[in-house]
């Protein structure tokens, strides 16, 4: 893990989407500072998804300090919520963004791009934003990348959701409007996954919305920060 900003500051642990790198939320580090210390949560290897989230909520529960924050994008998402749920009551808020209700993983589209390989697994990339510009014109490029990329989307199709407590404490969901990989009605159970309705917010754009419009994540990542109470911080 990687912090950019003050201790005292309550942490926002960020977790990435697939062959994606937490570190690229830290940019957002000046939109937030005196609120929160955006931490970047990078797993030491893929091995699963169960023994990614026992190893992110065992480090995360050794920080000392109060109430976090904990965010995470598509797979970060998943992540962040299996997280969440090791933690108790520890979290004071999980911002879930591009991803669909827990219990719906995985998805047929997850599965299905698990097991392309090559140039149909960067055509499928391609179709939701998943690759940079650089990265669709560059063949060596894409054969250092994809594996991890690959690999990643792997855990998820291995992934089986399981039953559990709700989650104590405020849940929000942030997506774009034209995410080819989130529906609305795919949003609807994450109510199962917590005591309170969770809050939903749209921004213009895809899967990866929060390129051209970071502040969609943001506002909804100081609002949560802001609503700690003072004297637990």
């Amino acid at each position: 893990m990687a912090r950019t900003a003050p201790s005292g500051w309550p942490r926002t642990y960020c977790f990435a989407h697939a062959g994606g790198r937490a570190q690229a939320f830290l940019e957002w580090q000046e939109a937030l500072a005196g609120v929160t210390a955006l931490v970047a949560v990078t797993p030491p290897e893929r091995t699963g998804v169960d023994a990614v989230c026992d190893r992110a909520a065992e480090l995360i529960a050794a920080q000392p300090g109060g109430p976090f924050l904990l965010f995470g994008h598509s797979l970060g998402a998943l992540i962040a919520f299996e997280v969440a749920r090791r933690l108790g009551d520890r979290p004071a808020h999980l911002i879930a963004s591009g991803c669909v209700a827990p219990s719906l993983h995985p998805t047929p589209k997850m599965v299905e791009v698990a097991g392309l390989d090559g140039p149909d697994l960067t055509e499928a990339l391609a179709v939701y934003g998943g690759l940079r510009p650089e990265i669709l014109a560059d063949p060596e490029l894409q054969e250092f990348i994809l594996p991890d990329i690959r690999t990643d989307f792997e855990m998820v199709a291995d992934y089986r959701y399981r039953s559990a407590a709700a989650l104590p404490f405020g849940v929000s969901l942030v997506n774009g409007v034209g995410d080819p990989l989130v529906r609305q009605e795919d949003l609807a159970d994450w109510s199962r996954e917590c005591t309170g309705e969770p809050a939903m917010y749209w921004s213009e754009g895809g899967h990866f919305y929060f390129e051209h419009h970071p502040e969609a994540v943001t506002e909804v990542i100081r609002r949560a920060a802001e609503a700690l109470p003072v004297e637990l911080i």
